[in-house]
């Protein structure tokens, strides 16, 4: 995730990254900064967090966070519902 945000931003965690990896995951590639969120990238986070069964996200007082996807997959829904901008980045 960082890796994307490094590539894309050149910053190790862009703001409201985790929402739209996230969201790529369903909408496919997409731009992002200035590259793109691949495919391959895709693939491979959707591999790491099956793996992992967690989403990284960012927590102000712990930084990055691992969540299990069902709490991860709750607080998307909610949070998106709130606020839709969080998946501009």
């Amino acid at each position: 995730m960082s890796e994307i945000s490094e590539r894309c931003y050149f910053a190790g965690w862009m703001n409201n990254l985790e929402y739209v990896l996230w969201d790529v995951l369903e909408s496919g590639q997409r731009t992002f900064g200035q590259d793109i969120i691949t495919t391959e990238d895709i693939k491979q986070l959707k591999a790491l967090s099956d793996k992992s069964e967690s989403w990284i996200c960012f927590h102000p007082e712990h930084e990055e966070t691992a969540l299990t996807l069902n709490a991860w997959r709750q607080k998307f829904k909610e949070d998106v519902k709130r606020n839709s901008l969080l998946l501009i980045g």
